[in-house]
C-alpha cells in the first residue's frame, strides 16, 4: 500500500531533506524534494502529494503560510500537511499550525523510527479521510440522480443537507440558499403541528411512510408533496435526523385516474424504492449494493448477488443475453448504457427491465464505480403492446369499412382516412392527409360547416356531432355527389379531434326518386288506360250494343206471325239493350268525362254531381268556382279525380244523407273541401298509406295533390262524419311532384346535385 503513496518533503536545510527522504523512500514511499516554500507550493499543486513534511523556518514563505495555502485549496483537500520545527516549538507555536490546517506538528529533533510512525499514522488517517469523502461523493451523485428532493431534517426542523431535486423543486437558487431555512419555513402554518408530531414519532420508530403534506415554493405557491423518510444515525449511534424522501405529487394527483391506469414508475423511497438500484466497482467483478427491489423485481436474494456478481446476467431471456452482455462491454463506461430486455423469474414468469448505468469517476478522472438502475417496465411495455394491437385492429376495420372514415382535427385539418374514403373523393391518402376537409365541400355550404366546427359541432348554427347529415360533397374533378354522414368526438386530452363516417347516398337517392315518381307514373298510366277504356266502349262495345239492338228490331218486323211470347223476349231484350247502352255511357263519361276537357272543371263536377244525384237518395250541394274559369288541365284532371274518389266512397261507407262539396280560389292556391255527415271513423286507427275504406283511398287522393305541389288532408270524428281538404297551389312552383322527381333523377345520373 506504501508504494501508492507520496510524499512531499519540503526543507531548506539539505542535509535534513535528504535523511527524510532516504529514509521514506526505503520503506516504499514515492518522495518529492522542495527547498523552498513556492517550490513546495508548486509541486503540490501538480504532483499531488499525499503528504507534505513541511519545515516553519522557509527563507522565501513561512511553513505556516503555506500550510494554509495548501489547506484552503479545494484541489488539494486530500493532502495531509505535518509542519516540522526545531525552533518554533513552544505551545503557542503548535497552536498556531493547527489553526492553518496542519494535521500534525512534529518537534525537532526525533528519531527516524518516530518519523517513520508518524508518516504511517497519517498516511492511515489520510487514506480513511479520503476514502470517506470519496464515499460521501458517491452518495451525494447517487441521491442526486434520483428524480425525487432528498434532504436530511436534524430533529428540530432545520434542513442540514438537500440533494439538486429539493433546490429545484423549491424554487431555490442554490442549496446553500435553502439550507438557511427550516422545514418549518418552507411549509405552511397549518402543517406545523403535524410536521412536529411526525417527527417525534419518525425517530421513536426509525421510519415515516408516504405522508402527504403541503409545501411553500419560494415565490409562496403552495403544492402537495409525499414524504417517506428513516432516521439517520449519528455518533454515539443516536439519531441525528431524518433522512427524507420528498416527491411532488401536484400532477399526480390532478391527473389520478391516468396515473392509475399506467404503471407506478417509482416506489417512494424509505427502505425501499420501486427501482432497483445498484453499484459496482470499475470491471464489474464486484456489486457494492443493491437495492432491495432486486429481490422484488428478479426473485431472488440479495445475498445471491453479492455472492456471485454476474448471476442477474444468467436471469435475462437468452434471446436477450448476448446483446445485453455486449452493450455493458462497450457501454457502461461511455455512460451510454440503456438497454431494454426480458428476465426469467424463478417461477418461470417473464419481466421486462429497462437498465441504465453510467460510470462514476475519482479526482483523477479515473472509473473506479459503476451506477445503475433498473426498472420493471412489464406493464408499460403490455401497455405498448395492447397499444400497437388496438391500432392493428383498428387500422383493419378501416381498411375493410365501405364507408369512407375520415378523422380530422379541431381545425379541420386531415390526420388519417380509410381507402372507401379514398374511393369516394377520387384523391389518394397523400395528398388528402393535411390538406382541410372543407375542401371537400361545395362553397354554398362552406360557412355553414365552419360554423360548426368553430361550435365543435355542438351549436345549432352548424352540423351536429352524433346525427345523420345529408349534404352534397365534392370528388376530386370538382364533381357533386351526394353524401350522408355522421361526426363523433374522440376523447383524448388536448385540442378535440372528430371522425367522420362518410357514405355515398348517389344511388340511394336516385332510387329514392325513383320511388317517389312511381305512384305518379301509376297515376298516369291509370289516366291513360282510363281514356283508352273509354274510348273503347264508345267505338267498339257501344256500336256493337246499337247493332245487336237494330238487328233485332229488323227481326221482329220480318216475323208477322212472331208468336206473343217470342215478341214479348224480344222487347225485354231491347230494353236491357238500352240499359247497356246507357250504362256504358255513363262508364266512359266518368272514366273521362268531355265535359272536363271542353267546359273545365266547375262544369265536369256540376255534371258529376247531377248524374250522382239522380242516381242516389243523397243530397249533394254544390258551391263552385265559375264555369270560366279555367284552370291548368293536369289541376283539373285531378282535383275532378279526387272529387270522384272521395264522393263515390261517402256513398259506400258513409252512410251520409247530405254531401257538401265546395271550389274556390284562396290566397293564390284552388281549395276543394268535401264534408259529409255520416258516420266518420277513428282517424288515429287509420295507418298512413292505408285504404281509406276501400278503393284508392287516402292516399291516390294524396298522391294526386302531391303530383300537383299540394296536400291532402282528412279529418273524421265517429258520428259527426268526414272532411276532407285540398289545398293546391296556381302559381309557377305548383309543378307537379313528378316532374321535380323526374329532374332529380336525371340530375343525379349525371352526378349532380
Amino acid at each position: 500500500m506504501k508504494k501508492n503513496n507520496s510524499v512531499l518533503v519540503v526543507d531548506d536545510n539539505s542535509a535534513i531533506r535528504q535523511l527524510f527522504s532516504s529514509c521514506l523512500r526505503a520503506e516504499g514511499y514515492h518522495v518529492m524534494e522542495a527547498a523552498s516554500g513556492k517550490e513546495g507550493l508548486h509541486l503540490a499543486h501538480t504532483r499531488f502529494p499525499d503528504l507534505v513534511l513541511l519545515d516553519v523556518r522557509l527563507p522565501d514563505i513561512n511553513g505556516m503560510d503555506v500550510c494554509r495555502q495548501i489547506k484552503t485549496d479545494p484541489l488539494l483537500k486530500d493532502v495531509f500537511v505535518a509542519l516540522c520545527s526545531g525552533e518554533a516549538t513552544s505551545d503557542e507555536s503548535k497552536v498556531n499550525g493547527f489553526q492553518t490546517g496542519a494535521d500534525e506538528y512534529l518537534v525537532k529533533p526525533f528519531g527516524i523510527e518516530e518519523l517513520l510512525a508518524r508518516v504511517q499514522t497519517l498516511m492511515r488517517l489520510r487514506n480513511t479521510t479520503a476514502a470517506l469523502r470519496a464515499s460521501e461523493e458517491h452518495h451525494r451523485r447517487l441521491i442526486d440522480i434520483l428524480p425525487d428532493a432528498v434532504c436530511l431534517i436534524h430533529p428540530n426542523g432545520r434542513l442540514l443537507t438537500v440533494n439538486l431535486q429539493a433546490v429545484s423543486m423549491l424554487g431555490y437558487e442554490n442549496p446553500d440558499e435553502l439550507l438557511k431555512h427550516s422545514i418549518f419555513d418552507i411549509t405552511p402554518a397549518g402543517e406545523h403541528e403535524r410536521i412536529k408530531r411526525d417527527i417525534i414519532v419518525g425517530l421513536m420508530t426509525g421510519i415515516i411512510r408516504n405522508v402527504e403534506y403541503r409545501m411553500l415554493k419560494k415565490d409562496g405557491t403552495v403544492f402537495q408533496v409525499e414524504l417517506s423518510a428513516t432516521v439517520s444515525l449519528g455518533f454515539n449511534n443516536q439519531p441525528a435526523g431524518l433522512l427524507s424522501v420528498v416527491r411532488d405529487i401536484t400532477e399526480s394527483n390532478q391527473a389520478q385516474e391516468a396515473l392509475q391506469a399506467s404503471e407506478e414508475r417509482f416506489r417512494q423511497l424509505a427502505d425501499h424504492i420501486q427501482e432497483v438500484f445498484w453499484m459496482s466497482n470499475a470491471d464489474r467483478s464486484k456489486i457494492i449494493y443493491v437495492s432491495p427491489a432486486y429481490e422484488k423485481i428478479w426473485g431472488h436474494a440479495r445475498g445471491d448477488l453479492y455472492a456471485s456478481p454476474e448471476s442477474w446476467v444468467e436471469s435475462i431471456h437468452p434471446d436477450d443475453r448476448k446483446r445485453v452482455a455486449a452493450s455493458i462491454a462497450t457501454k457502461q463506461i461511455l455512460g451510454e448504457y440503456d438497454e431494454t430486455f426480458r428476465i426469467i423469474r424463478p417461477d418461470g414468469s417473464f419481466r421486462w427491465i429497462q437498465d441504465r448505468a453510467f460510470p462514476i469517476r475519482d479526482a483523477s478522472g479515473t472509473i473506479y464505480r459503476i451506477v445503475g438502475i433498473a426498472d420493471d417496465i412489464t406493464k408499460r411495455k403490455q401497455a405498448w403492446d395492447s397499444l400497437e394491437e388496438s391500432e392493428a385492429r383498428k387500422q383493419a376495420i378501416m381498411q375493410a369499412a365501405l364507408d369512407g372514415i375520415i378523422t380530422i382535427d379541431h381545425e379541420g385539418h386531415i390526420l388519417e382516412l380509410n381507402a372507401a374514403a379514398e374511393k369516394i373523393f377520387s384523391l389518394s391518402q397523400s395528398k388528402l392527409i393535411g390538406e382541410n376537409v372543407i375542401e371537400l365541400i361545395p362553397p354554398s355550404f362552406k360557412p355553414w360547416f365552419q360554423n360548426g366546427l368553430a361550435h365543435r359541432f355542438a351549436g345549432d348554427k352548424g352540423p351536429i356531432q352524433g346525427s345523420r347529415i345529408e349534404m352534397p360533397a365534392l370528388r376530386a374533378d370538382g364533381s357533386r355527389f351526394s353524401a350522408e354522414f355522421t361526426i363523433t368526438p374522440i376523447s383524448l386530452p388536448g385540442p378535440p379531434m372528430f371522425t367522420f363516417y362518410i357514405r355515398d347516398i348517389t344511388q340511394r337517392k336516385r332510387a329514392e326518386a325513383e320511388l317517389h315518381s312511381l305512384p305518379q307514373q301509376i297515376i298516369k298510366a291509370q289516366e291513360a288506360e282510363r281514356s283508352r277504356i273509354a274510348q273503347e266502349l264508345h267505338d267498339g262495345i257501344n256500336q256493337l250494343v246499337a247493332s245487336v239492338k237494330m238487328r233485332l228490331r229488323k227481326v221482329e218486323g220480318s216475323l208477322p206471325d212472331l208468336k206473343p211470347a217470342a215478341r214479348e223476349i224480344l222487347r225485354r231484350c231491347d230494353i236491357l239493350l238500352v240499359k247497356v247502352l246507357e250504362e256504358n255511357r255513363r262508364i266512359a263519361h266518368n272514366l273521362r268525362p268531355v265535359e272536363l276537357d271542353n267546359l273545365g272543371l266547375a262544369a265536369a263536377c256540376s255534371s258529376f254531381c247531377n248524374e250522382f244525384q239522380s242516381r242516389t237518395n243523397l243530397k249533394l250541394e254544390c258551391s263552385l268556382i265559375p264555369p270560366t274559369r279555367r284552370l291548368p288541365p293536369m289541376v283539373e284532371l285531378n282535383l275532378f279525380r279526387i272529387v270522384q274518389e272521395a264522393i263515390n266512397n261517402i256513398e259506400k261507407h258513409a252512410q251520409a244523407k247530405l254531401i257538401k262539396l265546395q271550389i274556390r280560389i284562396q290566397k293564390g292556391s284552388v281549395v276543394l273541401k268535401i264534408q259529409d255527415d255520416g258516420q266518420g271513423f277513428d282517424a288515429k286507427a287509420h295507418k298512413p298509406g292505408g285504404k281509406m275504406r276501400h278503393g284508392l283511398g287516402l292516399t291516390n287522393m294524396r298522391e294526386r295533390a302531391l303530383s300537383l305541389g299540394g296536400t291532402c288532408e282528412m279529418i273524421s270524428i265517429p258520428g259527426r262524419g268526414t272532411t276532407i281538404d285540398v289545398r293546391v297551389p296556381l302559381n309557377s312552383s305548383s309543378r307537379s311532384s313528378t316532374a321535380k322527381r323526374e329532374q332529380l333523377t336525371e340530375s343525379l345520373d349525371n352526378g349532380k346535385n
